[in-house]
């Protein structure tokens, strides 16, 4: 099979535990690029924090965001292909968030908010600090989620998270058992709500065909629960190291870890030797 496209989830990915892409993965996509394979960056994340990372690769994709809620253009700096939550399902989801007490962002079209600082968010300001100011992403604290649902034109995502996992574990319950939503774990203690059917195979396969590639076309990299549905759906789904081992057997085969060229070494294989 002759691949066309490259898809990389990120965290635990694309980036190591630094939150830094390796520059031997970095100077392996941008050979891949030059052969005229499209690399496309598939994410949980809000474009604006895809950005600084689409930036240093010079990409000309758009991103697939919020475990694809919707697809960004960032040259017309509009998103398409949207599926966002009613401002019903977000309130409902918020009086999930509050009787189970734990903690959530909300991403909007326009940027992410959230009502309290937890270590998470900490880290993501350290690292958003270390960027120059046209990349820095722009995260709102806001003094009420009930306002920001009404005001904002589009509500894509919930960034929930707890270190009380119990408590995580029964919210993310709950909202599968309401029926309207996608809760897709991104880490041990964190889960990402949003309309049900958005997913990243789904954000993957709307690409395809905007680009008129067949899926079997496509390379996926990654490395957790919400990158399965990409992992299946592509062509040759590619596992990391660090996946658990229930992604690992979703995926085609596994490599080495995110904090080694293991991409590098793989895409090497597959389209530079």
């Amino acid at each position: 099979m002759k691949y066309k496209a490259v898809a990389f989830d990120m965290d635990g990915t694309l980036l190591a535990s630094n939150r830094l892409i390796l520059p031997e993965t970095a100077q392996a996509i941008a050979k891949v690029q030059a052969q005229g394979i499209k690399v496309i960056l598939v994410s949980g994340r809000h474009h604006s924090v895809i950005y600084p990372y689409y930036y240093d690769l010079k990409l000309t994709t758009p991103a697939i965001c919020c475990n694809g809620s919707y697809l960004y253009d960032f040259n017309k700096k509009q998103y398409f292909d949207a599926s966002s939550l009613s401002k019903a399902q977000a309130r409902k989801l918020l009086t999930l968030v509050n009787q189970y007490r734990i903690h959530t962002l909300i991403y909007t079209d326009t940027n992410m908010t959230y009502e309290v600082l937890d270590d998470h968010l900490e880290g993501l300001f350290k690292w958003a600090a270390t960027l120059p100011a046209f990349l820095q992403p722009h995260i709102e604290k806001v003094a009420s989620f009930e306002a920001v649902i009404e005001q904002s034109a589009e509500i894509f995502k919930f960034a929930t998270s707890s270190h009380d996992i119990p408590a995580l574990k029964a919210f993310s319950a709950a909202v599968e058992a309401d029926g309207e939503f996608s809760c897709e774990w991104s880490w041990v203690n964190r889960a990402d709500v949003a309309l049900k059917g958005n997913t990243k195979g789904h954000g993957l396969a709307h690409w395809a065909k905007h680009e008129q590639i067949d899926l079997r076309e496509i390379v996926a990299f990654g490395d957790s629960y919400n990158d399965l549905s990409m992992l299946k759906i592509a062509g040759l789904g590619i596992a990391m190291g660090n996946a658990d081992a229930e992604v690992k057997a979703g995926a085609d085969y596994a490599i080495g870890d995110n904090n080694q060229a293991s991409i590098a070494a793989e895409l090497t294989k597959l389209f530079l030797s």
